[in-house]
């Protein structure tokens, strides 16, 4: 544009090369004061935005823990400190991994393979609260997740978060504290160490309570409960029966709790006796009488050896 200017003025003899020099050139003193005022105005902004940026960086690790202060701290803040310790890495979820939701566990036999997590679920032990010789006011949880092919369990009071990667049963706490397999962590080493990372309070609220784990006791009183009503589930059948000669050879194996040795013995077919119970006898492969068998209305069972005498019964 300024070419084709430049080119009228030439041709054009009414106009003085002194006035192409006015029109024609750098800039004016207005323009240059313009660009000057602009290029402050930039500086000032990128300005600002470094320093924008700078305390956004700082934010990002400050004061952002949720913890307010040091005597405070909840169970879940001092175990999410404890997962961001990069020694546990290969031991433990980490707080990293669960906020990704994504860990990696490793079996046995070194197969790896990759598990989603969206909670670290605490479930109280009642059995390892029992622990003997455990520290203080420690409370043992179970964890929903573990890196390996054992169970991951964390203990947690005042001063220490406790990791135990098992695969046995644990009643001393003895037997166990100096072992490699547990990682002990002072809560107020952690405190000074991540009081300031944000991660502490993201983590924290990623890690919930659940049902307490059933103690031995519930155990073994439940399996006391179901064994029971199994047996009078089986009596109840057994008794409602009718006993047929079909069915009296179930009858006698049930009785049994195996299924009739007929390489040893030959077993003669069911008959019905004179008082309406059905039975049968049987020998060995010489064709000796070893014992026998009568079954009740009711499916009672009655063995007999091979003198006739009485050798137990039940159903």
């Amino acid at each position: 544009m300024k070419k084709q200017f430049f080119t009228g003025l030439v041709l054009c003899s009414s106009l003085t090369l002194v006035g192409c020099s006015i029109n024609i050139g750098g800039n004016s003193d207005d323009e240059k004061s313009s660009n000057n005022d602009q290029k402050s105005e930039s500086t000032s902004k990128q300005s600002n935005n470094d320093t924008s940026n700078d305390q956004s960086s700082n934010n990002e690790d400050n004061n952002e823990s949720g913890i307010k202060n040091e005597s405070n701290i909840t169970e879940q803040q001092s175990i999410a400190m404890a997962m961001l310790e990069p020694n546990l890495e290969s031991k433990i979820v980490t707080g990293d991994e669960l906020l990704s939701g994504k860990y990696t566990q490793t079996f046995g036999a070194g197969e790896k393979q990759e598990q989603d997590i969206d909670t670290l679920e605490l479930s109280e032990s009642p059995q390892l609260n029992k622990m003997k010789n455990k520290p203080e006011g420690m409370k043992f949880y179970g964890l929903n997740a573990s890196k390996g092919s054992y169970a991951t369990i964390v203990g947690v009071n005042k001063k220490e978060v406790v990791y135990i990667m098992t695969q046995s049963v644990i009643n001393d706490y003895n037997d166990i504290k100096d072992s490699e397999t547990t990682k002990i962590l002072n809560i107020s080493d952690l405190y000074s160490k991540y009081k300031d990372n944000r991660k502490v309070a993201n983590v924290a609220n990623k890690i919930e309570f659940g049902d307490s784990m059933p103690s031995n006791d519930d155990e073994d009183t439940s399996t006391l409960e179901d064994d029971t009503d199994t047996e009078q589930s089986d009596d109840s059948d057994s008794s409602s029966e009718e006993v047929t000669r079909d069915n009296v050879i179930d009858k006698v194996e049930s009785y049994e709790g195996e299924t009739l040795d007929t390489d040893s013995y030959t077993f003669k077919e069911p008959e019905k006796t004179d008082e309406g119970k059905w039975g049968f006898s049987f020998e060995d492969k010489d064709g000796n009488l070893a014992g026998s068998y009568t079954i009740d209305e009711d499916g009672e069972v009655t063995e007999y050896d091979e003198d006739g005498e009485e050798v137990g019964s039940g159903y």
